[in-house]
């Protein structure tokens, strides 16, 4: 950066909603016997899950359910004192487990998640929450009147660096909010259950609505399918939220290089996270763009570019997912509602849903090339929030 000082800053922000992204020595003074878990799903996710629970101060891993003997021997060699049982009823019928956490595909999400609340546990599941935003209405209202915790695993809620950027934006660093621009792209891996939207764009989606503590008015998209028919593998979306803020979400299993990058446009700064660097994450960037008018014509127009310092924010390095658990833990102790609820699930499958209907539609009308479908954001109804066709 040739015209451009970085500056290492200091400043970290102010504890968001409680101490959880401050640093991961900020866990629960918690009593002698914490609640008892288990997992059900000991794949990728799951066995991240058991890892970091096992970390953590008055959280006790229990039990370990999965349909693949390859896995629960995996669990078995890598934890000993964990129960490992092909049987999800073990875990759903002990009555000594207080909560599950489920991480198995997205079409069993439903399934397990309702059982498990229904059997009187707390339920962490991993996103999307479910399939559809009826199954989400149904879930919530199960916790609510089993008074039970329902949380999503929406990880990035919990990343430090994304509670430093919705601090930026809430105390007004940044200016007016003009665009956030959300990319994560890679090669792979492909899936035959799912297109990349509900595989990948659910984190995209939770960051925005978390950022702006707001759900999208409207939502376009349109996408492509390459490989493999009618699975779209590269989605394009754009939301538009009643503040005047815009979103731009791109996904795709099907690019030369891993990006996972978020861009927040004001009219006072602007700001990148970058979460395949190693360190430095976030950089909020003293640019910005401010026309002079001296008359009344576009010929008194005159640009007024803005290039100031670079500031690199000291930012905790503490894992999303370990706090994500740790609120969860925090939950099921306090009776506190936890971040990422059963709410925040909902809202994102509402505006996957949205999405997905727009992509139907393009399908359909593709031989015209004109229609470009936009969904919008109607009165509430007393059975939920809808997003319907303008």
């Amino acid at each position: 950066m040739s015209r451009s000082k970085i500056l290492r800053s200091k400043l970290v922000p102010p504890p968001l909603l409680d101490t959880l992204n401050q640093t991961e020595d900020a866990e629960i003074q918690t009593a002698k016997d914490g609640p008892l878990l288990a997992v059900i799903g000991c794949g990728y996710w799951g066995a991240k899950h058991i890892r970091v629970a096992c970390d953590i101060r008055g959280a006790r891993m229990s039990m370990a359910a999965d349909l693949c003997p390859d896995r629960l021997e995996y669990v078995r060699s890598q934890y000993p004192s964990i129960a490992v049982s092909r049987d999800i009823g073990a875990v759903l019928n002990n009555p000594s487990i207080d909560g599950v956490i489920v991480a198995t595909p997205v079409e069993t999400h439903f399934e397990l998640a309702r059982a498990a609340l229904q059997a009187g546990k707390h339920a962490l599941v991993e996103k999307p929450l479910a399939m559809t935003s009826a199954q989400c209405r149904e879930l919530n209202a199960i916790a609510e009147e089993r008074k039970r915790v329902l949380m999503v695993g929406h990880t990035f809620e919990y990343h430090p660096a994304v509670g430093f950027m919705r601090q930026m934006i809430q105390s007004g660093s940044l200016g007016e909010l003009y665009y956030i621009d959300s990319r994560r792209l890679n090669l792979g891996l492909y899936r035959q259950d799912a297109n990349v939207l509900w595989d990948l764009a659910p984190h995209d989606l939770s960051i925005i609505f978390f950022l702006l503590e707001q759900v999208a008015q409207s939502i376009g998209a349109w996408g492509c399918a390459h490989v493999l028919p009618d699975v779209e593998d590269v989605v394009y979306a754009k939301m538009g939220f009643e503040s005047g803020v815009t979103a731009h979400v791109h996904v795709s299993w099907l690019d030369p290089v891993k990006v996972r990058q978020i861009t927040i446009v004001g009219s006072d700064a602007m700001l990148v996270f970058d979460d395949v660097q190693p360190s430095e994450k976030v950089r909020v960037y003293q640019k910005r763009f401010r026309p002079r008018i001296d008359g009344d014509s576009y010929a008194d127009f005159q640009s007024a570019y803005h290039h100031g310092d670079v500031h690199i924010p000291a930012i905790s390095n503490s894992e999303p997912l370990k706090l994500e658990v740790l609120d969860f833990v925090n939950a099921i102790m306090t009776g506190e509602r936890p971040r990422a609820d059963g709410v925040h699930g909902l809202r994102v499958v509402e505006a996957l849903e949205a999405a997905s209907a727009c992509l139907r539609l393009k399908h359909k009308h593709r031989s015209n090339g004109k229609h470009q479908p936009t969904f919008r954001r109607r009165n509430v109804p007393l059975g939920g929030p809808q997003i319907a066709v303008a």
